[in-house]
């Protein structure tokens, strides 16, 4: 396996956990960036999509990492506080 596929695979459970622990420390009632709009966390996951290709193309696992865990932050963050919203 090459490196790029570690750097993916280290990219998305680093992004998992990250969110997991921020979530259970940010109280539910203070003002966060999620009131971003979607258009935030769909350029940030395209930017996340292009740097997880190019370090794969490239076989870079530090960029495949860095846009993994841009890809997995703000995929979750789409999920868990925009998916419900009328």
């Amino acid at each position: 396996m090459n490196a790029s596929i570690w750097g993916g695979i280290a990219g998305l459970a680093s992004s998992i956990t990250y969110f997991q622990l921020s979530e259970s420390t940010v109280p539910k009632e203070s003002n966060c960036s999620y009131l971003a709009p979607v258009s935030t966390d769909i350029l940030a996951m395209v930017a996340g999509t292009v740097l997880w290709y190019r370090g794969y193309h490239h076989n870079d696992a530090l960029v495949t990492f860095v846009g993994s865990c841009v890809l997995g932050i703000h995929a979750q963050q789409m999920l868990a506080h925009k998916g419900d919203t009328p």
